[in-house]
């Protein structure tokens, strides 16, 4: 197994945001989690992280813990987050570079994966020369997504990945995480974007009111395609919303 959670559980002040998570997530699955804007989905990634402190729980990777081998997790785990934090006086080049290094990639191997992965990314390699300030929102995130992948983890995370992608830079991505994920790998996603995730997911899971409502397969979930994953998503947090209701009065 490759993630493996326990009784996970978090609160800000009185207010629970994770309750008793439990999960595994198995190499060779590309695992994507759903649900609506503020049921915790960026706190149970940031947990998976060590960048926030679960109240009860644990986490473990590739079977280990954070606490007694958190320097060799993290130099097999790429992250992609949400918030995307870059050193924006660097060029996109120079910051490639630098994570690199951070990861003690060779010369020769430094090289060879940033061209690979700009001139996959990027049309226009001069603005590869240029501070990471200037980039747009879809610039910097490719630059993310390069740097969380330069060192090629067992366990990729990305939090949002096709928020602010163009419909070109964003099809690119689907065909990297496909290309990506293999049964020694394992890829976890949270995103709003259905049509991606659909392209990509081989697992799904459904996080409301802290917990989570489905924890299964793609086929499972959409009932072996009979339904897309936004109407099973949609049946599974609404099930008693009235499409009748009368909103006519918006109509004229």
């Amino acid at each position: 197994m490759s993630i493996e959670i326990s009784g996970l559980s978090k609160a800000y002040g009185k207010k629970p945001v994770l309750q008793e998570l439990n999960l595994t997530i198995e190499q060779g699955q590309c695992y994507c989690l759903l649900g609506k804007n503020g049921v915790g989905k960026s706190t149970f990634l940031n947990c998976i992280l060590d960048f926030i402190q679960p109240d009860t729980g644990s986490v473990s990777l590739f079977g280990k813990d954070y606490k007694q081998h958190s320097i060799e997790i993290k130099q097999n785990l790429g992250a992609l987050c949400e918030d995307n934090p870059l050193i924006e006086e660097f060029t996109g080049i120079e910051y490639l570079n630098f994570v690199a290094r951070l990861y003690n990639l060779s010369p020769t191997e430094t090289e060879e994966r940033i061209t690979s992965l700009t001139n996959y990314f990027f049309n226009d390699r001069e603005s590869l020369h240029k501070n990471i300030a200037g980039y747009s929102t879809g610039m910097k995130k490719k630059i993310g997504i390069a740097a969380a992948i330069l060192h090629k983890p067992s366990i990729l995370l990305l939090d949002e990945p096709f928020t602010g992608l163009d419909p070109i830079a964003a099809q690119l991505l689907v065909q990297l995480i496909r290309s990506y994920r293999n049964p020694n790998r394992v890829v976890l996603i949270s995103s709003h974007d259905l049509n991606y995730v659909e392209r990509v997911a081989t697992h799904i899971g459904v996080l409301n009111d802290g917990q989570l409502m489905y924890n299964g397969s793609v086929e499972e979930f959409t009932k072996n395609g009979n339904h897309l994953i936004d109407q099973a998503l949609f049946q599974l947090l609404l099930p008693h919303h009235n499409p009748d209701t009368n909103i006519d009065w918006m109509l004229n």
